[in-house]
């Protein structure tokens, strides 16, 4: 990885090597972190991916990550600009997709890029990871190619999850089609 990262910011090793993100999230360190990983997002709005192979690290590593990832950036909009860059483009029909969101982020509208096409999916996410605060809530919308940043990777399919990135900004509808009551689990 070092030879192909060379001519990139020095900050997207972190993400192409799946490093841990949880001590970048620590309220002593998160504003320097957040400062920084905000200007990563700007310099890779400018700076594409140079070979098929570190796009498809990154598509991967995004689908491990990208809870974490958008967690410290905290800005939707400076997030999605960077993924139109860096993640495959979509190519195929206008599909219905599902989320499984957490409704204290749905009522505030701040609703996630991670959608998939199988339902009992999303169900699973929005009953057990996103059922925190109120609880949880599956989505779903008919996504236009238009607003489908990536599909799934190799990766995502191969977990069954069948992750696609949307760009929520370009969604006209979006149903809410199940409540989840709040679960307790520790993470």
């Amino acid at each position: 990885l070092d030879g192909i990262t060379m001519s990139y910011p020095a900050l997207l090793s972190h993400i192409l090597e799946g490093k841990e993100y949880i001590p970048l999230l620590k309220k002593k360190f998160i504003s320097k972190h957040r400062t920084e990983w905000r200007a990563l997002c700007k310099q890779l709005i400018v700076c594409p991916p140079q070979d098929r192979a570190i796009a498809d690290n990154f598509h991967t590593q995004w689908h491990v990550s990208h809870h974490r990832i958008r967690q410290l950036i905290d800005d939707d909009a400076l997030l999605m600009d960077m993924l139109w860059v860096w993640l495959p483009r979509y190519e195929g029909p206008s599909i219905e997709l599902y989320r499984g969101e957490n409704i204290d982020r749905f009522d505030n509208g701040l609703i996630g890029t991670a959608w998939t096409s199988h339902e009992e999916k999303a169900n699973m996410f929005a009953s057990g990871l996103n059922a925190v605060g109120k609880g949880g809530v599956t989505l779903r919308t008919l996504a236009p190619t238009s607003s489908i940043i990536a599909g799934p990777s190799g990766h995502s399919i191969r977990l069954g999850e069948y992750e696609f990135t949307l760009d929520t900004r370009n969604i006209r509808e979006i149903m809410r089609i199940r409540d989840f009551s709040p679960c307790h689990l520790l993470l």
